[in-house]
């Protein structure tokens, strides 16, 4: 069986889930994060996934995390100047590519099978980053 494929320690998971824990609390402010019921949904799937170390999921499941909530904003007609910046700005922007280059095979392999064993850090630091920008956008 490929290694990258056992399960965390359980202390690692229980790591990885303070670190989101503390993330989501920072965002939440004291109070519960205003989200529609799919993206709520989703960010249960995103902390599974955070805490398995699937780190690309990671990546896919923040935008689409983001894209669930821009557009339950839009529906309701809130957010307005304030939905430019995750839209147009460049951390937002680079999370949108890399989940793109990730999920739609466009000319350069984004992933392969050697970045999955041998480039785990520059994953989870990927992972870490497009969780951090999902949880910012979140307490916007």
């Amino acid at each position: 069986m490929n290694p990258i494929l056992s399960a965390p320690s359980q202390r690692l998971w229980a790591e990885r889930q303070a670190w989101f824990q503390r993330r989501l609390d920072d965002a939440a402010r004291g109070g519960p994060i205003t989200i529609g019921e799919q993206a709520e949904a989703l960010l249960i799937d995103l902390q599974l996934a955070f805490c398995a170390g699937a780190w690309v999921t990671c990546v896919i499941l923040a935008q689409t995390i983001l894209d669930a909530d821009l557009a339950d904003r839009e529906a309701a007609g809130t957010g307005g100047i304030a939905l430019n910046t995750l839209r147009f700005g460049p951390d937002y922007v680079w999370l949108r590519n890399r989940r793109n280059a990730l999920v739609h095979e466009e000319g350069e392999t984004a992933l392969t099978l050697r970045d999955q064993t041998a480039a785990r850090d520059r994953l989870e630091r990927d992972a870490r980053r497009a969780i951090d920008l999902l949880f910012e956008a979140l307490e916007g």
